[in-house]
């Protein structure tokens, strides 16, 4: 697939799956922002991909960056064609172990973290007039639960929804 002259955030993209869908676009001609909380993971797979990609570091959630990372797309390469919502976090409890901040802050980083992203790429892909993708990464953990992932499942069937909507 050719993706030459396409732009694409990739949220959580400074290790695992985010880092292989970023190394992924990348090597099919995109130009990729890397999004994660942790500066030096993002810094490495910038270098590794090379000069079509830059950082852009910041935890998922709020409409603030996610708007940032959109402007970071736009002020860089000029435009955003795809939106990529990998970032997550877990804390692994069964139910009644779990707390109040456990389950909000999986919400907050999955959940609010792709509506947020994908909500600001698609006004930034209805201004430009041209289309674009949003990819929203979600789990089987959401289709069929997992044991001591209630706050996971619950957000990974979340993101289905969103995406069928």
């Amino acid at each position: 697939m050719d993706l030459t002259g396409n732009v694409a955030v990739v949220t959580g993209a400074g290790r695992g799956l985010g880092r292989a869908y970023a190394e992924a676009l990348a090597a099919n001609g995109a130009a990729v922002v890397v999004n994660d909380v942790d500066a030096q993971a993002a810094t490495q797979v910038v270098k590794a991909i090379g000069d079509r990609a830059v950082a852009a570091v910041g935890p998922v959630g709020s409409a603030e960056v996610a708007d940032q990372l959109v402007d970071k797309a736009v002020t860089e390469f000029g435009q955003l064609d795809v939106m990529v919502t990998n970032a997550g976090i877990l804390r692994d409890r069964v139910l009644w172990k779990m707390t109040d901040e456990d389950f909000d802050a999986v919400i907050d980083v999955h959940l609010r973290g792709t509506f947020t992203c994908a909500r600001a790429a698609a006004n930034r892909m209805r201004e430009q007039g041209s289309g674009g993708r949003l990819i929203l990464i979600s789990s089987p953990a959401g289709q069929r639960g997992n044991f001591g992932q209630t706050n996971y499942s619950a957000a990974k069937a979340g993101i289905v929804a969103m995406a069928r909507t």
